[in-house]
């Protein structure tokens, strides 16, 4: 009997030291894996970089287009396809002085005889708050006329470094801030600091604007209004006016230069639209008319043929007609 229990005890014995054993034991767990969630604070299309609280959104789009243009004081015409990409970087998150946003976007583009030209930053910037600084197009640039693929007379002009102030609230909108003046990018005579104040208000069927910038170096001003008006759902009818005499924020030396135009969008049914417009231009070099027309076919959700025909009658080149077909994809 002695025997025995000699053995049960030291069996036991050694089950017990065995779960010690077991119990400390370390067994490795693989790290949790960290997916990517979706970020609807900045609407569609942003997530969260893993591992951070930061929002980034990636857009962009591809162009292809094809051109045909007829210069009737001579007779003679020119055509030529060319192509255009877009990639777009928008980082955002919340901070304690407000939204921290970082924006950058890359564009290149290329014709049939050529290889890409110019792919690189066209615009990059900062933002905290209402306070923005960086470069990219002229802050006071206005839009166009309306839903027209044709570029068209728009009042702003090329790419400048900058920093302004937003305040915003109720619909209302008021930037005010300074522009660098660059010779070397056809955009001043020398180099200088300029200050320039916009306006908008957006109301549940207008949006009113109104911008002046003064151009230091030229010791001039130049200043521009618009308004767009929607008098039912998928009509929208737009005027605007400026006064060019400025070169710094309106895009080159344009000299003394005036215009206005007006027009009007329709979407006729869900995925096609129709636009038109009228403009006229009165500067040193004479005064030219232009008209345009434009149609917009969403053939899918990131797929949009444009078709676009422009006519100008102008002092200094006379009549030229440009047809346009661009077939762009969006992602």
């Amino acid at each position: 009997m002695k025997l025995k229990t000699l053995l049960a005890s030291s069996a036991a014995l050694l089950i017990s030291v065995s779960a010690a054993q077991a119990a400390d034991a370390v067994v490795a767990e693989p790290e949790p894996v960290d997916y990517v969630r979706v970020c609807d604070m900045y609407g569609a299309g942003f997530f969260y970089i893993p591992g951070t609280e930061r929002c980034l959104a990636i857009s962009g789009e591809f162009r292809i287009q094809y051109e045909y243009s007829k210069f009737d004081d001579d007779d003679t015409s020119t055509g030529s396809p060319y192509w255009h990409a877009r990639v777009n970087f928008d980082a955002r998150e919340e901070t304690d002085y407000g939204t921290l946003r970082t924006y950058l976007r890359l564009e290149g583009d290329g014709d049939n005889t050529t290889n890409a030209t110019g792919f690189g930053p066209l615009d990059a910037y900062v933002e905290l708050g209402g306070l923005s600084t960086g470069y990219r197009t002229s802050r006071v640039e206005l839009t166009g006329l309306p839903s027209l693929m044709h570029d068209g007379s728009y009042f702003g002009g090329g790419r400048t470094m900058y920093m302004d102030y937003t305040y915003a609230a109720n619909g209302l909108s008021v930037m005010g801030g300074v522009s660098i003046d660059n010779e070397s990018v056809g955009t001043g005579d020398g180099e200088s600091i300029d200050g320039y104040i916009r306006a908008d208000y957006a109301g549940s069927m207008f949006n009113v604007g109104a911008v002046y910038g003064h151009d230091t170096s030229e010791e001039e001003g130049a200043w521009g209004v618009y308004a767009n008006v929607t008098p039912m759902d998928g009509f929208v009818v737009q005027g605007y006016y400026n006064d060019q005499s400025a070169s710094t924020q309106f895009g080159g030396d344009t000299g003394d230069t005036q215009m206005w135009g007006i027009g009007a969008s329709y979407q006729i049914v869900d995925n096609v639209q129709l636009a038109g417009g009228f403009y006229h231009v009165d500067s040193d070099d004479g005064e030219l008319d232009g008209y345009s027309l434009g149609m917009n076919w969403n053939v899918a959700s990131n797929l949009v043929v444009r078709l676009g025909y422009n006519h100008e009658d102008s002092d200094a080149d006379g009549e030229v007609d440009d047809y346009r077909l661009r077939i762009q994809s969006n992602f």
